[in-house]
């Protein structure tokens, strides 16, 4: 079993608590720069994203942070700057702040700003990839607030008709609190499979299903390497393609950010900044009857959906982030089993900030 430098703990397979995955990603985000609360509030998002299954957009990303810090593409300590002239909406110049961060001191901004309005959007420019949108919906959640989150992304997605990609997998997720148990978190790609699910199965090996991606001439796929030079498949088709496009337009033309067109691929080995837009809702649930009034409304709406007849007994219907809630609650209580993929992830990322060290001489700091 591979180990990262020699620690056994993080052998492949091996189970390991969150608060000590979490510990040490967030000595390598300290160790490359970032102030040890911001790297430890960014750690716990991309440990929250292991927790919850998804593999893909998790520490999987660890080693895309350290470089683009190293390159100067990402800042380590960066200088965000709210701008506006209204309470309740904003614009966040994220100054090439990970994605992580940016979002969280977007969801911060928003969440005070709707306990004085009742509701409150944040438009965010000059971000990078955030992770699992759901991190954030869920901390949303986590205080009072009915949460929606919009990201775009790299162009992978062609318009209607078309064989060049403008749009992202472009990302919502949205987070309802719930008083009496885990809040309900719904997330999304706008395409019918994700970008990160599709690199992870060429690096596998392993076949994608034949509705997520089309080759460069547009035919569908189910190779994973043929599809990472093709474009993506829209969720729902033809008519889907509206749903990238709306979410380019909320985050891109509310921020003034860039369109997917001009947005680097996190991997990117680049040192220009990587021009992601988010955008985040926060709506106070007092506003609307208070927590315990919505949570009532949800577990009304959940029961509904749950109880229906369905199709397959073995296979009934269920709210969207149940399977992730469950997955959330085993690792907390038995521990996160280590993928070949983090192993690799956290080495690589170790790697190279202990580069980073020797590159700098002991006077100089690393890039703010």
């Amino acid at each position: 079993m591979m180990a990262l430098n020699g620690d056994n703990a993080l052998a492949v397979g091996a189970l390991i608590s969150s608060e000590d995955l979490g510990e040490r990603v967030a000595a390598i985000l300290a160790d490359a720069g970032m102030q040890e609360e911001d790297a430890a509030r960014m750690s716990a998002l991309l440990v929250f994203a292991q927790e919850s299954g998804i593999d893909s957009h998790g520490i999987a990303h660890l080693p895309s942070y350290v470089s683009g810090i190293a390159s100067g593409s990402l800042k380590a300590r960066p200088a965000m700057r709210m701008e506006g002239i209204f309470r309740a909406a904003a614009v966040l110049d994220a100054d090439c702040a990970p994605g992580v961060l940016a979002g969280l001191q977007a969801c911060d901004e928003a969440v005070v700003r709707a306990r004085q309005c009742g509701a409150a959007i944040i438009a965010v420019r000059n971000s990078a990839h955030f992770g699992a949108a759901s991190a954030f919906a869920e901390y949303l959640a986590s205080q009072g607030m009915v949460g929606l989150i919009l990201s775009n992304a790299s162009a992978t997605v062609a318009p209607r008709g078309a064989k060049t990609p403008l749009f992202g997998t472009n990302p919502i997720a949205a987070g309802f609190p719930d008083p009496n148990g885990s809040p309900l978190l719904i997330d999304f790609a706008t395409t019918a499979g994700s970008r990160g699910r599709i690199r992870k199965a060429a690096v596998d090996g392993t076949a994608i299903p034949l509705d997520w991606a089309l080759d460069k001439n547009g035919l569908p796929t189910s190779d994973a390497k043929v599809a990472l030079t093709g474009t993506m498949q829209a969720l729902g088709g033809e008519k889907g393609t509206i749903l990238p496009l709306l979410v380019e337009l909320l985050c891109v033309a509310l921020s003034g950010g860039h369109p997917g067109s001009e947005v680097l691929v996190p991997q990117e080995g680049s040192n220009r900044p990587r021009g992601v837009s988010h955008l985040f809702v926060a709506m106070d649930a007092r506003a609307f009857g208070g927590v315990e009034a919505v949570g009532s409304r949800i577990s009304l709406i959940s029961a509904l959906i749950e109880n229906t007849i369905p199709v397959d007994a073995n296979h009934p219907p269920r709210m969207p982030g149940a399977r992730g809630a469950a997955l959330r609650q085993k690792a907390r209580r038995e521990g996160i089993r280590l993928s070949s993929t983090v192993v690799a992830a956290l080495l690589e990322a170790r790697n190279s900030v202990d580069q980073m060290k020797k590159s700098v001489s002991p006077e100089e700091e690393f890039p703010k």
